[in-house]
């Protein structure tokens, strides 16, 4: 619950949270209907997208992070030589997640 909290009072939370409010009030109260209309789109959908994949990429890399310290622990424990490759492939599989997020966007 604090996690969420801290994502919540995040610069990236408020400023997507004020482009969005900004974006409804124009769309509902502007004089000239179709720019407000597109500009109020643009407000609203941008900002929540870019915070989407910013997220997104960010829990990518905590997931890679942390897979690879629990190969180091495992093989510092012991762990058999199965478990270990297993782990890795984990790992592996955490990075080209990460990789192919950043180059989409």
């Amino acid at each position: 619950m604090k996690k969420f909290l801290e994502k919540l009072t995040s610069r990236k939370f408020i400023v997507t949270a004020i482009t969005t409010i900004a974006g409804i009030v124009t769309m509902i109260i502007g004089e000239n209907e179709i720019v407000n209309i597109i500009t109020s789109a643009l407000m609203v959908v941008v900002p929540t997208v870019v915070y989407c994949i910013t997220e997104g990429v960010i829990d990518a890399k905590s997931v890679k992070t942390i897979t690879d310290t629990v190969v180091d622990t495992a093989e510092k424990l012991g762990a058999n030589e199965s478990t270990v490759e297993i782990l890795e492939t984990i790992g592996e599989a955490g990075e080209k997640i990460v990789d192919s997020t950043i180059k989409k966007d």
